[in-house]
């Protein structure tokens, strides 16, 4: 909620992440909108013990303030600068973050709204997913949905289709919904509900509460501009623990007539290994998960080895299938709403 400080208005987004408290502050109210609209999920009133920090200007980055700051990373993106533990992260003069790791507090400067949204966004998931997978909670790159008493996770590379399967599933209304793109699965391989926005084309889906509140959209740097749907806009309901759990590996056969077989283990553990033990497509900002030091080595060894454990647990737990799709996405979704719900 809004308060005031020294006459101006600013804007306070709290957060729970399984126990983990996130604070952005801005004086954009834009920001603050699109944040709750991102979150909706995970909004609390007041916060008791802060996690991380976040404050948010939409204002021309203070690159003065790296000063004799090393620099210890250039990539395509952004040059990063370490100071014991201040990182400086400049999107070449669009944008900057100054993160201090001791304290998780983080300033985030640009005077585009759209940038300044895709900082704020990504930095949560990165700092909160790192926290979360040192508590044993693993994000793993897949579109998650309950029906009955079986929750299945379907992974597929970028651009396989997953969203579009996913907006093509919530069109029954018995379908849950576990996450968009980002489920967590435990140290006991069970799945758990991280459910975010969507990023689901909002044409395909037949229902969506207040469209004008709830459908909204984001410029992306690197990726372009984005559709997306608020939780508050589905009608479809949470999913929560089940009995039984299927893992799908998608894999998108152009001409092809859509079916599901049994992955064997080789298949199994590739899927697992690239979307959950090393979490290529996971939305975060590798500067804020990846630190320097002896002492983060040991967490990410840390990391490594539990989402390695939780990856055996969740083969034993689930069963496992190949769906190779076809071109017509409501076919797609029917075969797989129809295999599932014969399960449950």
């Amino acid at each position: 909620m809004p308060y005031y400080k020294h006459m101006l208005v600013e804007f306070r987004n709290v957060f729970n992440f399984y126990d983990l408290e996130v604070v952005v502050r801005s004086k954009s109210e834009e920001l603050y909108k699109r944040l709750n609209l991102d979150f909706s999920n995970f909004i609390v009133e007041d916060p008791s013990e802060v996690f991380l920090e976040i404050e948010c200007f939409k204002e021309s980055p203070p690159l003065d303030r790296i000063g004799n700051a090393k620099i210890t990373r250039t990539s395509s993106n952004s040059i990063t600068h370490d100071q014991g533990p201040i990182r400086f992260n400049n999107y070449f003069e669009q944008g900057l973050t100054i993160f201090d790791y001791d304290v998780e507090k983080s300033k985030i400067y640009s005077l585009d709204i759209e940038f300044l949204h895709e900082l704020t966004y990504l930095i949560i998931l990165s700092r909160v997913g790192k926290r979360l997978d040192l508590l044993g909670l693993h994000r793993i790159h897949a579109m998650g949905v309950q029906i009955g008493d079986v929750s299945c996770l379907c992974m597929f590379p970028m651009g396989g289709g997953k969203s579009t399967l996913l907006a093509n599933l919530l069109n029954y209304d018995d379908v849950k919904i576990i996450s968009d793109d980002s489920p967590l699965i435990n140290t006991r391989g069970e799945f758990l509900n991280f459910a975010i926005r969507l990023g689901v084309a909002p044409e395909l889906i037949k229902n969506i509460k207040n469209p004008d509140e709830n459908i909204y959209s984001l410029t992306r740097r690197q990726y372009g501009k984005k559709e997306l749907i608020s939780l508050e806009g589905i009608s479809n309901e949470l999913a929560s623990k089940s009995k039984r759990q299927v893992l799908i590996q998608g894999k998108r056969i152009k001409g092809s007539t859509s079916r599901l077989h049994k992955a064997r283990l080789d298949q199994k553990i590739y899927s697992l290994m690239i979307n959950m033990v090393i979490g290529i497509g996971l939305p975060m900002i590798f500067e804020y998960f990846w630190e320097n030091g002896f002492t983060d080595f040991l967490r990410k060894s840390k990391i490594a080895c539990l989402r390695f454990f939780a990856m055996i647990r969740v083969l034993f737990k689930s069963d496992f299938y190949i769906f190779e799709t076809g071109d017509e996405p409501i076919k797609n979704a029917k075969i797989l709403y129809e295999f599932l719900k014969e399960k449950s």
